[in-house]
């Protein structure tokens, strides 16, 4: 698959959205005590939930991609790579190149709200009550978005290689 530097990446940006995971259970746990036992809810808590689901999955998407895990239909692929591998191995570059491209449409026109938001620090929530800056979600996002299209690229470049390994073999 991915060369073992760039997967060492990925797994630590995986580690970190599961880290932010298991600090946002505790604080939702918290609240949950806060609100029945004492009448004291922690403020901020939804609008903390809300911003972390964005974070935490540009944080774990690429792992998933370069382990495997990305929802997908493999009823006609896994026959293709049985049965035709280099169509097979073809079909699943373009699957590739195509999820590259996305993400990198995505990165591209994230990188202007990301500066826009930094310059005027802008923040989610509501003045008085709680402020989260959102240029660090942005800069989450942009980072996901660069190592989504890395680990595309990888994994199409590895479909490429066996789809000519396939071809010499005659298949």
């Amino acid at each position: 698959m991915a060369r073992p530097g760039f997967g060492w990446l990925t797994q630590a940006f995986s580690a970190v959205g599961t880290a932010w995971i298991l600090l946002l259970m505790a604080l939702i746990c918290a609240d949950v005590v806060g609100r029945g036992a004492f009448a004291r809810p922690i403020l901020g808590v939804p609008e903390m939930v809300q911003f972390s689901i964005v974070g935490i999955v540009f944080l774990q998407l690429p792992d998933t991609l370069r382990a495997g895990g990305l929802t997908r239909s493999d009823a006609l692929l896994g026959r293709l790579l049985e049965r035709r591998p280099r169509a097979g191995h073809l079909l699943q570059l373009a699957y590739h190149l195509v999820g590259a491209a996305l993400f990198a449409v995505v990165l591209v026109t994230t990188w202007p709200l990301a500066v826009q938001a930094y310059r005027d620090a802008d923040f989610y929530g509501s003045t008085g009550v709680v402020q989260i800056p959102t240029w660090p979600l942005k800069a989450i996002i942009l980072a996901g978005c660069a190592a989504m299209v890395a680990q595309f690229a990888l994994l199409a470049w590895r479909d490429l290689v066996r789809a000519r390994g396939a071809a010499l073999d005659g298949k």
